[in-house]
């Protein structure tokens, strides 16, 4: 009796599967977890496009920090300290589902963070001490146990209450309103250097962009065509990206466009340089089409992050749909969302699936929230951003993606190539239009060779006319 086929998923599934972590094969506090973690998150992003469109009608409450008086909504204020909170007990939950090596180092981080959040008093450093001895007492006793492990949502409680008493304990001391902006300010800003680490590794992001394009674009003509068509193919791209790119950094007088030149012309040298060695093959042809085709996407992506722009901030900034600041936010959110899919999706001895989603959730809470306050954060006098952290990371972006995407690029040709030319099995399968292989090798290499001048030759000419 044959089995019978399982139901095709939904367009939404497969279209948002991949950005979630999949809830069937965990428990049902864990599922409340990840479902209110999510709802927190949206909730932010939604309170920002609020707090965007109110604008300078929300009441502020000025603060002094570094000498320089900034003001915040006071709704920006409430919320951003909330996910502060919530964002450290996911974390602290999450490390203490962890050996020690992982929570220990946590709960140092989170004992500076609330050191530096509140005035230093007798109160305080007393307060301070007796709830971290309480802390590691009870983590050495229960370490080696598998109550809180098996119990993931006691667990987190536990920690909600215990992290709520001591923060309201001391924050709640405060004399003032802007004594705590002062300090979540202060905070926060330790937040975000955190994420710089994000930022540089994220640079990576726009090689695997274009990798994807040019890999994507081979995959199908390798599908269709025979090798001596395709390799014909190869040739025509090689000879023509040099004039178009010319032609492009002359429209855009962007110096990163003379790095879309030198590529080809370095691929030109290696593809003589395999022909030669008799190296030349259906992978070698493959792997310099993708990396022709993926190089002028990855400069278009180093020249925006650059200007401080991007590829979705261009096209909203023309329409004006959505304000720039909150496009910022969300596109952030939207590359945590990939990234915590992949990082919660392993299971480990050091690291346990269940922790790693209450560690995930913990670092993106803290992060949106960090962009919730920052982005809302003004000088009182000229009511301009305290701090342009879209440029710095635009910056940070652009050069890992620089200095980092180079050796990244040598190492999927050297030990990963299946990631430029696709699976391995696909390269024998033969090709669609097989009557293609009735011309002659040499005929199809000479029609890309007078292809490609003709267009290059038209391409300098129109390059000199705008000269």
């Amino acid at each position: 009796m044959e089995s019978p086929i399982p139901p095709k998923p939904g367009f939404l599934r497969q279209t948002f599967a991949g950005y979630f972590i999949d809830l069937q094969d965990l428990s049902v506090s864990m599922n409340i977890l990840i479902i209110g973690g999510y709802l927190a998150i949206l909730g932010m992003l939604f309170m920002t496009l609020l707090v965007e469109l109110a604008g300078n009608r929300l009441p502020t409450v000025e603060f002094t920090l570094a000498g320089q008086n900034d003001k915040v909504p006071l709704v920006v204020l409430a919320i951003a300290g909330l996910a502060f909170i919530l964002g450290w007990v996911y974390l602290l939950a999450g490390a203490a589902a962890s050996r020690a090596r992982i929570f220990l180092p946590v709960l140092a981080l989170f004992a500076a963070q609330l050191f530096l959040q509140t005035n230093i008093t007798l109160l305080n450093i007393y307060l301070f001490g007796t709830f971290f001895i309480i802390v590691l007492a009870i983590y050495a006793f229960t370490a080696r146990t598998r109550f809180w492990r098996d119990h993931p949502g006691l667990h987190f409680y536990g920690w909600l209450a215990a992290v709520s008493v001591i923060t309201l304990l001391t924050i709640g001391m405060s004399a003032t309103i802007s004594e705590v902006a002062r300090s979540l300010s202060a905070n926060f800003s330790i937040v975000l250097l955190l994420t710089l680490v994000f930022w540089v590794m994220l640079g990576l992001s726009i090689i695997d962009l274009g990798i994807r394009i040019g890999r994507m674009f081979t995959r199908l003509f390798r599908k269709y065509l025979p090798f001596s068509t395709f390799s014909a193919l190869v040739v025509f791209v090689l000879l023509v990206l040099p004039a178009l790119t010319l032609l492009v950094f002359w429209l855009t007088k962007d110096g990163f466009w003379l790095l879309a030149v030198l590529i080809p012309f370095l691929l030109i040298l290696a593809a003589i340089g395999i022909w030669i060695a008799r190296r030349w093959s259906v992978t070698t042809a493959s792997v310099l089409l993708t990396l022709s085709l993926a190089s002028p996407v990855v400069v278009l992506g180093l020249s925006m992050a650059f200007s401080g722009q991007d590829f979705a901030g261009l096209l909203l900034n023309m329409t004006g749909i959505f304000p720039p600041t909150l496009l910022f936010v969300g596109l952030t959110t939207y590359n945590l969302f990939g990234m915590g899919v992949s990082f919660t999706g392993v299971d480990g001895r050091i690291l346990p699936r269940k922790a790693r989603v209450l560690l995930y959730f913990g670092t993106l809470l803290l992060v949106v929230a960090c962009m919730l306050f920052t982005s809302n954060e003004r000088v009182s006098v000229t009511n301009e951003l305290s701090l342009d952290f879209q440029t710095l990371t635009n910056n940070l972006f652009a050069l890992s993606a620089l200095f980092l995407g180079l050796p990244y690029l040598v190492w999927m040709v050297w030990k990963r190539r299946e990631l430029l030319v696709g699976p391995v099995a696909e390269i024998d399968l033969p090709p669609r239009w097989v009557g293609l292989e009735r011309i002659p090798r040499l005929a199809w290499m000479a029609i890309a060779l007078i292809l490609s001048c003709t267009c290059s030759c038209l391409l300098v000419v129109i390059l000199f006319a705008l000269i």
